[in-house]
């Protein structure tokens, strides 16, 4: 049967058994054979050109490409009855490009009016910006650095080729030297002609009218810094035995040890010598920061504090020797001491800045004496709130106009916060927060926060915020120390005996300048949230917002790793390179190692030396260099490119601002820009209908619209019904089943037999009863036919007006027959529509002569060719398996032949084996029988 199958389907060769199969086997054949049986078979692969068009449109194809929310959201604007809820969401920001360009015309429209809203925004903005520059110039300028430079130069002692004498200070007899010679001659400079007089400053004494005239002196040669007040010198000592340990072996020659300063091992004991002076013996008391008045001070090795033994030198340089030369005999300075302190404060008369020095000299552990010199620098009118000068004032109306806009940006921001919290929770927060719970509170505020900063740009807003109150409250931290301090009155500032402690005002100062500079960086980034406006600009600010996102992430991953090897440098090579011998130090220098590079010690690469380090240092650089740097260029790159295609708007849409400023422009000469010249020539009953008027797929497409509506507004705003949900339950308990449904258990077949109530038919298009009387407007009827392509076929007709207008006429027309008496209903009025129409189709002459067309002719003729060639090759495809089945089954059957003779034998040799064993057991037993 098999071999008359194949040839049934066509014609093939013989089969030659001889060919394919030797000694009842199946012969493999020969690879060549192979190769050109398989070779018409294989299907050769498209070759796919990889370009980077190809490659970002793949991509941009996976990625999510729904519409953006403000797309899906603005028909619930045009239908919302409440239309100011909506104004001074952030969304219309977030998604400028798409908002809609012909409701911009409507000066009622939501689109409106917060186009109106983001342009007082933007243009508030730009004033408070140009205001704040105004005021950044005003409190910073060149001077400021040029008197400190000055400063910090001359108090080092640096000569024109850089060499500094602070840095000879190597030892405590350095030390001294530099204090006895240096610091004099630098305090008490000597003129060869007379000096002018700066300023009267009087001691009065009680019940005494005899006064004591001081003037203040001036320093440096060219004659433009003078000092206010002294110069105080202030140690900081360590306990002995605190924060460190005397090893046994040498205790019995040094039993005590004096470890680094730190807040727990200072020193507040007095230290005085039994014959020292007794006008020195007050440098050995400890004084707290509340009696010093001065500021705490970074060093090199430690953090020192604003406390300690403090001396000032006398008015003039003779008697300051003749001190500071007591002080080095009576041993003020020795083993316990960590650091001294010396702090004046010098004002430039040409430029009115004020320069707050201090010189630190730290005594470290390990026996090392270093110096450095520390100056701030600031104007006068910073210091006080003075009006005397026109620098003065202008910085004092500056800072008044800042505070009124910035006060109006606070009131802005707090009223978006307002709208935003209103939309998120739908009702007025405080009457939301009397509902509440405590914990619903803390949930409650959490919650609007999150959702608020959700606009990377609301995070900024209250970021400035916060950043421009402490900077105006630091600055009247300034006028608050000034004028708390009794040395810094204006009638006894510069007093030439009397300490000036402007450190302590210079701190809050230089916090507030630090501020500011940080403020001054955000609000000119917030500037590319306004930069949306344009297109020009548009992508690129759209590329910074989805980018920060990733970038943030990717900081994280950086910084764990800049971690990890800077405590690998910090164990390695912390202890023979300075830059490693901390662990912030080597976080710092691995960070800017990015930047400015760094000077590889070649002797890490001797031989002989570990190889270990070397490795670390070249991971780093493999790692850093060329992997991550390479993925912070990727995903800005990534990031461009799709945005480039997600973000390419239609050249022809016009931008939504300008067409918001010519409607307002029009609006306030009193002219209308609405151009729906549909509407206007309309009939009023052309523009809108019931619908139940409408046929059944219109309604169930209108329903399952509002649906979808209700379900995108529960996911933006709170508090929105669009569609009742009770009207669904309403219509699912109501629901009728059909003919078709089977019962789903023995019960209810038994409540059907018993029953005799029947089930209605479910109709098609089932709406809610309480919807069927709703009004539907001309624009959404239209809008529903544009979004869906198959009304407009079902009811032949592409314009929402003439639909309208033919079904309310199609129910007039309805009524009428119901009250005459020739009244058909509507299912026969469809049969007979039915029968017309198969009628019209039954009169079409099919065996009209049809026009040739060459083309349609010679593709029918290709495909009539491959498919007769395919058949063909199936044909004998499938005949050779048949075949090869057929011989396939006789040497099955011969195979089974074999066996059953195989299983014969078998049974053969078990019967002859079984016959020799049972007569050796015979003859065995019969031996035993004969010798008993």
């Amino acid at each position: 049967n098999g071999l008359r199958l194949a040839h049934s389907w066509g014609s093939a060769g013989p089969f030659d058994r001889r060919k394919r199969f030797a000694g009842g086997s199946l012969a493999r054949p020969s690879s060549g054979a192979m190769e050109e049986d398989d070779a018409p078979k294989k299907k050769k692969k498209r070759q796919i050109i990889l370009s980077r068009d190809m490659v970002i449109r793949r991509l941009s194809k996976k990625r999510d490409t729904k519409p953006s929310p403000l797309a899906q959201l603005q028909e619930i604007f045009e239908e919302a009855q409440d239309k100011k809820r909506f104004v001074g969401d952030t969304m219309f920001w977030k998604y400028f490009e798409d908002i809609e360009i012909t409701r911009i015309y409507h000066t009622n429209s939501v689109e409106y009016m917060n186009l109106k809203v983001m342009f007082w925004e933007t243009l508030l903005y730009i004033s408070l910006l140009v205001i704040f520059t105004i005021y950044v110039f005003a409190l910073q300028n060149r001077v400021v650095f040029s008197a400190r430079n000055e400063q910090e130069i001359y108090w080092s002692g640096c000569n024109a080729l850089g060499a500094c004498t602070i840095n000879k200070v190597i030892s405590v007899q350095s030390f001294w030297e530099f204090m006895h010679k240096d610091l004099v001659d630098f305090s008490f400079t000597e003129y060869s002609e007379p000096v002018q007089k700066v300023a009267d400053i009087f001691t009065s004494f009680p019940n005494n009218d005899f006064k004591l005239t001081w003037h203040p002196r001036f320093i440096g040669k060219q004659k433009s810094n003078v000092v206010l007040g002294t110069v105080r010198v202030r140690q900081l000592r360590v306990e002995k035995n605190a924060g460190c340990q005397v090893s046994k072996l040498y205790s019995h020659i040094f039993p005590d040890c004096f470890g680094p300063y730190t807040e727990t091992s200072k020193s507040t004991a007095t230290f005085r010598p039994r014959f020292a002076p007794t006008y020195i013996t007050n440098s050995y008391d400890y004084k707290d920061s509340m009696f010093t008045e001065q500021a705490s001070i970074a060093g090199k090795l430690a953090d020192y504090g604003g406390d300690g033994y403090v001396v000032e030198l006398p008015w003039n340089a003779s008697d300051s020797r003749t001190l500071i030369g007591d002080l080095w005999k009576w041993s003020w300075v020795d083993t316990a001491t960590r650091g001294i302190v010396v702090e004046l404060t010098t004002l430039n008369t040409n430029v009115n800045i004020l320069v707050n020095t201090r010189l630190i000299f730290e005594f470290g552990p390990t026996g090392s004496v270093s110096g450095k010199v520390f100056s701030k620098a600031g104007p006068v009118a910073l210091f006080t709130p003075a009006t005397s000068t026109p620098e003065s004032m202008n910085i004092m109306v500056m800072q008044i106009v800042l505070l009124v806009f910035f006060g109006l940006f606070v009131l802005y921001v707090f009223w978006l916060m307002f709208k935003t919290c209103k939309n998120f929770i739908g009702d007025s927060p405080r009457k939301f927060l009397k509902k509440q719970t405590w914990f619903g509170c803390i949930a409650f505020f959490f919650n609007t926060f999150y959702h608020y900063i959700r606009y990377a740009w609301n995070l900024v807003d209250l970021v400035m915020i916060g950043l421009f109150t402490a900077h105006i409250a630091l600055r009247l931290d300034v006028y608050r120390a000034m004028t708390a301090s009794p040395s810094l009155n204006r009638t006894t500032i510069g007093h030439p005996e009397k300490f000036m402690p402007l450190s302590s005002v210079f701190s809050p100062m230089v916090s507030s300048n630090n501020l500011l500079s940080l403020l001054a960086m955000l609000v000119w980034l917030k500037v590319f949230k306004y930069l949306c406006i344009s297109s020009y600009f548009r992508l690129l600010v759209r590329v910074l917002e989805q980018c920060i996102k990733k970038l943030m992430t990717f900081a994280v991953l950086l910084c764990c790793i800049f971690f990890g090897f800077s405590v690998a440098f910090f164990v390695g090579i912390g202890g023979m390179e300075e830059d490693y011998s901390s662990l912030a130090g080597s976080f710092l220098v691995n960070f800017f190692l990015l930047i400015d590079g760094y000077d590889v010690n070649v002797d890490f690469f001797d031989p002989g030396k570990d190889a270990i380090m070397p490795m670390v240092f070249f991971m780093y650089i493999a790692l850093v260099y060329f992997v991550l740097l390479n993925i912070c260029v990727a995903i800005i790159l990534d990031t461009y490119a799709t945005a480039d295609r997600s973000t390419k708007e239609d050249p022809n849409k016009k931008n939504p601002m300008l067409v918001f400023l010519t409607t307002y422009y029009n609006m306030m000469l009193g002219v209308s820009v609405v151009r729906d010249d549909a509407e206007e020539n309309m009939m009023s009953e052309d523009l809108s209908i019931r619908l139940d008027l409408l046929p059944g797929v219109v309604r169930r497409k209108w329903i399952e619209k509002k649906r979808k509506m209700q379900r995108i507004a529960n996911e933006t705003f709170a508090g929105m019904e669009l569609y009742p949900v009770d009207l669904d339950a309403q219509t699912q308990e109501g629901a009728s089943a059909t003919d078709w449904m089977l019962p789903s258990s023995r019960t209810e077949v038994f409540d059907k037999m018993n029953n005799d109530l029947v089930k209605k038919p479910m109709t098609l298009y089932d709406i809610p009863e309480a919807l069927r009387k709703s009004e539907v407007s001309r624009a959404q009827l239209q809008r529903l036919m544009d979004e869906d392509e198959t009304l407009p076929i079902l009811l032949q007709e592409g314009r929402a007006d003439k639909v309208i207008r033919r079904f309310k006429q199609a129910h007039l027309a309805e009524q009428e027959e119901q009250n005459s008496e020739e009244y058909v209903n509507p299912v026969q009025r469809l049969q007979g529509q039915v029968f017309t129409g198969v009628d019209t189709l039954e009169r079409v002459k099919l065996d009209e002569d049809l026009p040739e067309v060459p083309e349609i002719s010679g593709l029918t003729e290709a495909l009539s060719d491959a498919i007769t060639s395919v058949r063909n090759k199936f044909r004998v495809e499938l005949t050779g398996i048949i075949e090869a089945t057929a011989v396939l089954f006789e040497h099955l059957v011969d195979l089974t032949q074999g066996i059953d003779t195989i299983r014969d034998n078998h049974e053969q040799v078990l019967e002859v084996v079984r016959e020799a064993t049972e007569k050796e057991l015979l003859r065995g037993m019969g031996r035993g029988f004969m010798k008993r």
